[in-house]
């Protein structure tokens, strides 16, 4: 199936939810009511946790060995906006116990707005962990910031992490007296590893390759854009293309636009501004421009794309529990495009399991890492993003939104591999917004929201 004949189903859809819509204006006013406050509470908390200072501080951390962290500024903590949303919530709980509303109505809304509290708590816990005064009072904040950040992002598994540990450093075979001392050190910084394998599913070679020709049709809309003979996109190139798609192939009704920020060090998707969003002074492969364009555009705008008008604006952004699953398809989205399945998010992994299992700081997971890279005989790449990534909001405790791009792989080529041979596989992948499928609950919601239930 090709985009258009997804753009065709998406206008159809809007316009049977609109006629139910109108079918049950008055009957769901409370719940409109309702349903607007939550989503009025709603933040992104990526984009209030990311130093505003990045690349400045990173490259400062880089210079000086002696950095424990780099010096980050936060000056997109809110906390204003975070307060008002938080006495809201708390208003809003209330509200609905007390309202007449049907019972699907009222379970969605208390799971709307218990995450979007937790969001809101999350990222006031980092900003009162940036700014106790006492070591008690930071330590209160600490406690609340792991509290939060568990309930919204999960924990690393010890055995999975120790496995994928493990798998490393056997991968590691020194040759010089040099590699050898380096290896001793990396072992002593790392410190204890149980001798521990990690089972990880892998999808068989040939769901690979029949959802790689799957992808490429899907996507033939999307990547004749990508220029023949060209080898590297620059990011305002990048920019420019997805532009030029939003604009021809979805006939500029969709209200999203590609645009270079300084904030910005990796691409990603805001739904709130519904911008698609490159760092600066950034060149791509020919290969890696057309993965970021069905990962960042073709996954992550497509999947919101039938329900930018829903009341219940979760579906169209981030629904609880779906965003492992939502990065799980597009990097099998990447993969497939690639022809080639690889595994995921496991430096991430590793990198929040040193900080949550082996309370490493951010030097020490950055030194670990880097040392990693010269024993394998790879390219540092990004290590200090990614290092970034795992401490974003304090530099000093672990933020595990991450792990989603290790667990939501394995999530998304399961649910593939079972559901290969269904005609109905790309529908279920990209009009299901941004729920998983591994959640019943969850797919009979996106059966009701489809239906006009909601």
């Amino acid at each position: 199936m090709k985009i258009n004949r997804l753009c065709l189903i998406y206008l159809n859809m809007m316009g049977n939810s609109m006629e139910n819509g109108e079918q049950l204006e008055q009957e769901k006013t409370k719940f409109e009511e309702l349903i607007e406050k939550v989503s009025g509470a709603d933040i992104d908390a990526v984009d209030f946790l990311n130093a505003s200072n990045n690349k400045a501080a990173q490259d400062e951390f880089v210079a000086n060995d002696e950095l424990l962290k780099p010096n980050n500024e936060y000056g997109n903590l809110d906390l204003e906006q975070v307060s008002k949303n938080i006495r809201t919530l708390s208003e809003i709980s209330d509200e609905i116990s007390g309202s007449w509303v049907t019972g699907k109505e009222e379970r969605l809304l208390n799971v709307l707005a218990e995450n979007c509290r937790l969001k809101n708590e999350f990222v006031f816990s980092n900003y009162a962990y940036n700014h106790a005064e006492t070591p008690e009072d930071k330590e209160v904040a600490a406690n609340w910031h792991r509290r939060t950040n568990e309930a919204l992002y999960g924990r690393p598994d010890e055995n999975t992490f120790y496995g994928l540990i493990n798998e490393t450093l056997t991968s590691i075979h020194p040759e010089t007296p040099e590699e050898e001392a380096d290896f001793s050190r990396l072992k002593e910084m790392i410190g204890d590893v149980p001798e521990t394998e990690v089972e990880r599913f892998k999808p068989k070679q040939e769901t690979v390759e029949r959802f790689s020709e799957i992808v490429q049709d899907f996507f033939a809309d999307f990547l004749k854009y990508i220029p023949d003979g060209q080898e590297s996109f620059t990011s305002d190139e990048m920019v420019s293309i997805i532009n030029q798609i939003l604009e021809n192939e979805f006939g500029g009704d969709v209200e999203y636009k590609a645009i270079v920020t300084p904030k910005n060090t990796n691409a990603s998707v805001n739904h709130d501004n519904r911008l698609v969003k490159f760092p600066p002074d950034t060149t791509y492969t020919r290969t890696r421009a057309k993965t970021l364009l069905c990962h960042e555009l073709g996954t992550h705008v497509m999947r919101a794309v039938p329900y930018l008008d829903s009341q219940v604006e979760a579906f169209s952004k981030n629904f609880p529990q779906s965003e492992s699953f939502e990065e799980g398809v597009a990097k099998c989205v990447e993969q497939a495009i690639k022809g080639e399945y690889e595994d995921s998010g496991v430096e991430h992994y590793i990198n929040i399991g040193l900080a949550n299992i082996k309370g490493k700081n951010f030097r020490e997971v950055y030194d670990i890492q880097m040392l990693i890279s010269k024993l394998t005989h790879t390219k540092p790449g990004p290590i200090i993003n990614r290092t970034q990534r795992c401490f974003r909001g304090t530099g000093e405790l672990p933020n595990n939104k991450d792990l989603a791009y290790y667990n939501g792989a394995e999530q998304a080529w399961r649910y593939i591999e079972e559901h290969i041979d269904d005609p109905e596989l790309m529908d279920n992948l990209f009009l299901a917004g941004k729920t998983t499928m591994m959640d019943k609950d969850q797919e009979r919601l996106v059966y009701e929201a489809k239906t006009g239930a909601f």
